[in-house]
């Protein structure tokens, strides 16, 4: 990427926005990021998952772009996976965290990152046998490497790139109204895309988010003339609030449309190559 002369970037979110599959992104689509790529575009793909799982979906990806881990907690420059930069939570911000759970009978997970092997720490002593239930087809799905212990300590925990808590909406309403009341840390509320009923709290450092992570790639790559952005759920607000063509999915929550220029075609229909089609010739 370096040299070349950049008409801007296409950022885009994986889950609901180029792929419904969990391991794989269409062979459509692919080829019209590589076709874009090839044209001069910087492609930048921002998603809450960790480096490891993101990466099956996007074994295909035979072209450069920036990756935006854990909701931009961690970005790297792809294939080589160097780190740019990474902002990660603090070990003394756990307190925090354990207080906005107080009454609630469930916990949160503590991802590590990819420098240390993308584990998941947990405590299943904690958890109800629904909620175990839940975290099982979690670690099968996403086919991650988990690492149970009976308490958040110890040297590999001293800062780390994500916290997730699940359960239901109500349940989640609560602990992500605590956490921001505690101004640590930046929340984002989405519905797990292959768990009915179950939602998802991804929890980064205050300073983190898709949007700043992106914006701290800019003043490193870069703007360009334009910034084309694509998501469909709530955590991809502050990607699409840092562009200046943005698309939402059809099934995005209202509070992604209300703010998205263009709204895509159902993503089975691999509605972003429409969007993305409408989109350039906007830029035009």
């Amino acid at each position: 990427m370096a040299g070349m002369i950049s008409k801007g970037w296409i950022a885009l979110d994986i889950d609901g926005t180029i792929t419904l599959d969990k391991y794989s992104v269409p062979k459509e689509v692919v080829a019209f990021l590589r076709s874009l790529h090839r044209e001069g575009w910087n492609i930048a793909v921002a998603t809450g998952r960790p480096l490891a799982f993101a990466l099956m979906a996007l074994s295909e990806f035979n072209f450069p772009y920036i990756f935006l881990a854990q909701n931009g907690s961690a970005v790297l420059e792809m294939p080589s996976k160097k780190f740019l930069f990474k902002s990660y939570i603090p070990f003394s911000s756990i307190p925090f965290i354990e207080k906005a759970y107080e009454g609630i009978d469930s916990d949160f997970l503590i991802y590590a990152g990819y420098e240390k092997g993308d584990f998941c720490y947990w405590r299943p002593q904690r958890l109800s046998k629904e909620d175990l239930h839940y975290l099982t087809n979690l670690q099968n799905r996403q086919k991650e490497k988990w690492q149970e212990v009976a308490r958040y300590e110890g040297p590999e925990l001293h800062s780390f790139p994500l916290v997730k808590c699940f359960g239901n909406e109500p349940r989640m309403n609560l602990v992500a109204k605590r956490l921001r009341a505690s101004g640590q840390f930046e929340v984002a509320k989405l519905k797990d895309p292959f768990e009915e009923g179950y939602y998802l709290l991804l929890v980064t450092d205050r300073a983190v988010s898709k949007g700043s992570s992106l914006t701290q790639v800019f003043a490193l790559k870069g703007r360009g003339e334009r910034v084309i952005a694509a998501g469909d759920d709530e955590n991809d607000i502050s990607l699409l609030k840092v562009a200046d063509i943005t698309i939402a999915m059809a099934h995005a929550p209202e509070s992604v449309q209300e703010i998205a220029t263009l709204i895509a075609p159902p993503t089975k229909d691999h509605g972003i190559i429409q969007a993305l089609q409408i989109a350039l010739r906007h830029d035009r």
